[in-house]
């Protein structure tokens, strides 16, 4: 699902132009990406079918995986390495798991960093059935960090 917005995230230091990436298997970060898409009114795309040159546009890069076996999704591993260099770009990790989210997001964190994006939250939530919970707590985490964040 491709939700075509431009829109551009006023941020207490001034604004900023975020999407939303993801990868999914069960429905569960999907649904994490559709909350925080809607939460700060940004594109949201499938990481599988994007190609990650189109994002050198992005001040901000949302990126969600699953845990498989401790680790990112490889598709999110190969399509970050893919990414364009992100001097002075900003990125937040989140993912969601079944048992326990293991080193995804330092390994994430470290091929970003050697991109030269920075990373300013990481955000973990355990998987949970559609219709048993939510992720407000998790998207108003969001929200504030990028309210506080300067571009």
């Amino acid at each position: 699902m491709e939700r075509k917005r431009n829109i551009i995230l006023a941020t207490a230091f001034g604004f900023m132009k975020a999407c939303v990436l993801y990868v999914s298997r069960t429905g569960n970060t999907k649904r994490f990406a559709e909350a925080i898409s809607e939460s700060i009114k940004s594109p949201i795309f499938d990481i599988e079918a994007s190609d990650p040159t189109n994002f050198k546009d992005y001040d901000l890069l949302l990126i969600g995986t699953p845990v498989t076996g401790f680790n990112a999704a490889p598709q999110v591993t190969s399509f970050i390495k893919k990414l364009p260099e992100g001097s002075g770009k900003m990125t937040i990790l989140f993912c969601t798991y079944a048992v326990a989210k293991g080193r995804v997001f330092g390994a994430l964190e470290k091929e970003l960093t050697q991109k030269g994006y920075r990373n300013i939250l990481c955000i973990s939530k355990k998987g949970i059935k559609p219709g048993k919970g939510d992720f407000n707590e998790a998207t108003d985490v969001i929200t504030k960090a990028i309210s506080c964040t300067r571009p």
